[in-house]
């Protein structure tokens, strides 16, 4: 486990009480890295302790999400995908045949978000975007995806 927990500080700044569970959450989301889901933290968090429950998963994370300490993203598939905000400023293309994920720099979004702002007064959260579409691998189905799409 970490030796120092940056979500705990952050959290006991917010004022937010410290329980075991929540700390045992807090370490494990910290020491892994990357997209991860619910459930794999979930997993994690069993082998240091069987009795926390996935709804402690769960709320920690809702807590979390609400505080601005972790983003969510849906990558294309109906499981949610969670990262701490350190994780830095990102953005995904996922294709829709393969579902193949490619991270974008976030210099792509800058333009779309300075237009919102200037065109149409609206602060625009860019933070971690997930923008589907087709692989190079896939393009050739792109006709028959795209006539799918307009036909639903």
């Amino acid at each position: 486990m970490a030796e120092s927990n940056e979500l705990i500080d952050k959290l006991r700044e917010f004022g937010v009480r410290i329980t075991p569970q929540r700390a045992i959450i807090l370490e494990v989301i910290e020491d892994l890295t990357g997209h991860l889901t619910a459930e794999e933290i979930f997993a994690e968090v069993q082998k240091i302790n069987a009795y926390i429950s996935l709804a402690t998963v769960y709320r920690t994370l809702d807590l979390l999400k609400s505080m601005g300490l972790i983003s969510e993203a849906n990558l294309g598939s109906a499981t949610t995908y969670y990262a701490v905000r350190d994780h830095g400023t990102h953005h995904h293309a996922v294709c829709r045949v393969c579902h193949k994920t490619i991270e974008l720099p976030h210099e792509l979004f800058e333009p779309i978000a300075d237009a919102l702002r200037t065109k149409a007064n609206f602060k625009a959260d860019v933070n971690h975007l997930v923008v589907f579409g087709w692989c190079e691998s896939c393009a050739p189905q792109t006709e028959c995806g795209e006539n799918h799409l307009r036909n639903n």
